[in-house]
């Protein structure tokens, strides 16, 4: 798994990037960035873009880049009148009362495209993702996001939605049959409840990803610390679940392809009962490479795969390289794994005491960095506080989500010994927005810092080089290892 899918992700990357400028006609200053960006990428990889490889990379990431340039600059269709039968497979809240919603429409002639629904005709009708309702009223075609400043457009486009209906009447149809899927779904969410009904909002949000449930206070004290990517199904959730099913294969004496198996299968699973976010999809993708290199017995490469990974989500969603979550999911985990993994292993001597404790503060500092660059940006925001934050409250919050996976375990074995563990349940959840409540009032927690687009460019393209002068360093080194070893390998051959 080396450069062709290695690099990958930053080819189609800068592809795409070159396809908007096309679209949106990006003016010359900026071409002769983007220019230099492709050049310093080239350098600090040593690419020879004349190799099989870049060039057969380099073709499918036009590829790529043609069809998004193609669905941009079609006719979209004109608004029609419709009825058919809709489902919500998202909800979040636009407004204190008000909910809107991503979800499948299907009309009577088997007709289904994704729609996006302002539900907000009745402010107390209740909405819920595992009925169906009867849809009547007026769709419309979404403006081409790169023609716009909405970064909502982005988003619904980034998810392959391209209409939208302000004002439907929603019938809620007969109780239907609920699928496997949807059982799924409801067994989770029963088996996340408490006595205190905010508590159980809560831990919803961090399992399932539900945030339209919690409260306006509820979001600002986690938006304001910089703790709100605990709401985001990611590879804590997946890694979880993967584990579960690995040393429940081993526990039953399982071959190692059923174990890998029940491993990757449970792993998408979970990621289907829950929805496949960006972080969620992105954490599926890297824990089915890792099996699959396993599986084949080759050498697992973590930059290797996260790569691969963006690769191949932009090959199939490139208006994904736009999202917020998108951006703020990969560059967190780049940040990680290119960045503060290196550096925790070049500068911490294992042998050493609190040799643990030093290398998750670097990788947590290198999180924290990039994950404010983001919130700057997009929505001004500074917060100080938030490395201490992410240092306390995710080994934290990672406890809480094998809470709850045992509480789903235990539901669908035995449900009455849920009221054993409820109690905890109750101390942790309660501990986490207290915790988060002081964190928001200590001094100095929150600066309104904004940040264009420019410098934000900047920062990522800076960013990018320091990426590929750590990965060049890692080879550099990963080298000289190996030709330190060849030669006692060698003359232990010959010994007699």
């Amino acid at each position: 798994m080396r450069y062709p899918l290695g690099f990958f992700g930053f080819i189609c990357g800068f592809t795409l990037i070159g396809a908007r400028g096309i679209l949106t006609k990006m003016p010359i200053t900026d071409w002769v960035f983007y220019s230099c960006a492709w050049f310093l990428f080239l350098r600090f990889t040593r690419v020879r873009i004349f190799s099989k490889n870049f060039l057969l990379t380099f073709l499918i990431s036009l590829a790529v880049a043609a069809h998004m340039t193609f669905i941009c600059t079609r006719q979209p269709n004109r608004g029609r009148y419709v009825r058919g039968v809709f489902q919500f497979d998202k909800l979040f809240r636009t407004q204190p009362k008000r909910i809107g919603g991503i979800g499948q429409l299907t009309l009577s002639n088997g007709e289904t495209f994704p729609l996006y629904l302002h539900a907000s005709t009745k402010k107390d009708t209740p909405l819920s993702d595992t009925e169906r309702y009867r849809f009547a009223g007026y769709v419309k075609p979404l403006r081409n996001p790169f023609r716009s400043s909405q970064n909502f457009s982005f988003y619904l486009w980034s998810r392959s939605v391209r209409n939208h209906s302000t004002h439907a009447r929603l019938t809620p149809l007969a109780q239907q049959p609920p699928t496997f899927l949807q059982r799924c779904r409801k067994s989770l969410f029963a088996a996340l409840t408490v006595k205190d009904e905010h508590l159980s909002h809560v831990w919803r949000a961090i399992l399932m990803g539900k945030k339209e449930a919690l409260s306006k206070d509820q979001i600002q004290h986690f938006f304001y610390t910089g703790t709100m990517h605990l709401f985001a199904v990611s590879g804590l959730h997946v890694g979880v679940i993967g584990t579960f099913f690995f040393f429940l294969g081993r526990l039953l004496c399982l071959p190692k392809l059923i174990r890998l198996l029940l491993t990757g299968c449970g792993g998408w699973l979970y990621a289907a009962v829950v929805g496949f976010g960006p972080s969620t999809l992105r954490a599926t993708l890297m824990i089915t490479f890792v099996l699959l290199a396993q599986l084949f017995s080759r050498p697992v490469s973590g930059q290797n795969v996260f790569f691969n990974t963006i690769g191949l989500t932009l090959l199939f969603n490139p208006f994904g390289l736009w999202d917020v979550g998108f951006q703020l999911s990969y560059g967190t985990v780049a940040s990680i794994l290119c960045v503060g993994v290196p550096l925790s292993l070049r500068y911490v001597d294992p042998r050493k005491r609190f040799s643990s404790l030093k290398a998750t503060v670097i990788v947590s500092f290198c999180a924290s960095v990039i994950s404010s660059l983001f919130s700057m940006r997009y929505w001004d925001l500074f917060s100080p506080w938030a490395f201490v934050a992410n240092l306390i409250l995710i080994p934290f919050a990672s406890f809480i989500v094998i809470l709850g996976m045992l509480s789903w375990e235990i539901f669908l074995l035995f449900p009455p010994l849920l009221t054993l563990t409820e109690p905890l349940s109750r101390l942790c959840l309660g501990i986490l927005l207290k915790s988060v409540k002081v964190l928001e009032n200590l001094p100095g927690a929150i600066f309104k810092i904004p940040v264009s687009s420019k410098v934000f460019v900047v920062c990522l393209f800076l960013f990018a080089i320091v990426i590929a002068k750590v990965r060049k360093r890692t080879e550099r080194a990963e080298t000289e290892v190996s030709k330190s070893i060849l030669p006692s390998v060698s003359s232990e051959n010959h010994l007699p």
